[in-house]
């Protein structure tokens, strides 16, 4: 019986898949300790020794490396390491997988390939036509267009993708909250909050109810637990205060100021891809670009309840949401998921036959 796993290696969590929906992500600050990762990949994976296995990653970014070629090929020794009897692939993002000797030869193919792996596997769900998949995790928001079941990015590395909107740096999870908004409005003053870690956008969705409380995480600012009470007392810092002078119902509607500030971020995003695509779709075949009808959209990452929102409100006709066609954990693992998948698909011949 051949066993296949799909790991997805980040900057600050470790997620990993099969195949067939099984699916669980893991908090690793790889920035703090590299050296551990080669234990953490072990610990997150099954069973003990896959036949095969397919890595995508973002990881290379975290500034424990003296450059990003260097963490590529850390992280192929490390995933080597982990699993030694496994036979091991690495997804590029010229769409098709290298063997971990051959991937260290290519690093801006392999670095940041993430999104494209999960846009190559989730495509399929609009094999015709343009399509827009949105994925929102923790700390960023892919919007990758598509075309004919394929990524049809303008940018390939995430320098090009930021310059484009296609990476829009915020998600649910980690993303500061003096990034999101530089000042409040407060009793009819306009406030500007601290330029300092006391509070993140986990704290604004866990008030919002879109996070569920869970005393026993701790992954948050200040290392204290994912509970409202605490979130409210992390926000009012972003004021230099407390949560018993502002109250509850004011450090509610500033979250909510800050929710909104994110919704129109990645709205404001979504709709200048659209319009690229538009644009393109309408030099392509010659008609105006008020007769080509919206691409169908694609849903997934741990926040894909809220992307739903927002692409809806950019009047997007969503196809397909992953957190509710498959579940939250294969959402969530998205790009564990599809490199899962994919190479279950492309590599399984490669095996020796008892394998298989």
């Amino acid at each position: 019986m051949m066993n296949v796993l799909g790991l997805d290696i980040g900057g600050a969590n470790l997620k990993a898949a099969d195949p067939d929906g099984r699916a669980c992500s893991m908090p690793f600050p790889l920035w703090q300790q590299p050296e551990q990762l080669t234990d953490a990949l072990r610990q997150i994976a099954w069973p003990d020794r896959p036949n095969l296995v397919g890595v995508t990653m973002t990881g290379e970014l975290a500034d424990c490396f003296p450059s990003r070629p260097d963490g590529v090929r850390f992280l192929i020794d490390c995933v080597t390491q982990a699993f030694p009897h496994s036979e091991t692939r690495f997804w590029m993002t010229s769409g098709e997988f290298a063997h971990a000797e051959d991937a260290g030869d290519f690093p801006e193919l392999v670095a940041a390939a993430n999104w494209h792996v999960l846009a190559t596997w989730m495509g399929r769900a609009v094999p015709r036509g343009t399509g827009l998949l949105v994925d929102l995790g923790s700390t960023t928001c892919d919007i990758i267009p598509l075309r004919d079941g394929l990524p049809d990015s303008e940018g390939r590395t995430d320098l090009e993708r930021l310059r484009s909107r296609e990476l829009v740096y915020t998600g649910i999870g980690r993303t500061p909250l003096c990034a999101v908004l530089p000042a409040v409005e407060l009793n009819g003053h306009t406030v500007p909050v601290a330029a300092e870690l006391f509070a993140t956008m986990r704290d604004v969705w866990l008030l919002a109810g879109m996070i569920p409380e869970d005393p026993s995480d701790t992954e948050t600012a200040d290392g204290r637990p994912t509970t409202r009470q605490a979130a409210e007392q992390r926000i009012a810092r972003m004021l230099c205060t407390d949560a018993v002078v502002l109250g509850t119902d004011t450090i509610r509607q500033l979250a909510d100021q800050f929710a909104a500030a994110q919704r129109s971020r990645i709205g404001q995003a979504i709709r200048q891809v659209m319009g690229r695509m538009a644009e393109r779709a309408s030099e392509d075949r010659m008609i105006d670009p008020g007769q080509e009808e919206g691409p169908e959209a694609l849903i997934s990452g741990s926040g894909a309840a809220m992307a739903e929102q927002i692409v809806s409100a950019c009047g997007l006709k969503i196809r397909l949401n992953l957190q509710q066609a498959a579940s939250p954990d294969v959402a969530t693992a998205a790009c564990a998921f599809a490199a899962a998948r994919l190479v279950q698909e492309r590599c399984r011949d490669e095996l020796p036959e008892q394998a298989r």
